[in-house]
């Protein structure tokens, strides 16, 4: 949930004529738990990546996003 999705919802649900309720809905309908990426969900990854010990790692991506993406 980040600040600009947090802004688009209320114009979606006024653009749209729905609850903004349904808009998060219909935004999260996609992902396995119907939430948003928390801030608290990225400090919980970062906190748990920091502690492997292996040296394997060098630059790649994690997608922490409960499997939301735009489109």
């Amino acid at each position: 949930m980040t600040p600009l999705v947090s802004k688009q919802i209320p114009e979606i649900s006024k653009a749209q004529n729905i609850t903004e309720e349904q808009v998060k809905s219909n935004m999260l309908k996609e992902t396995i738990d119907q939430e948003f990426t928390s801030l608290d969900d990225i400090a919980e990854l970062c906190v748990t990546v920091a502690t492997w010990k292996t040296n394997v790692l060098s630059g790649q991506s994690i997608i922490a996003s409960h499997g939301w993406v735009m489109e």
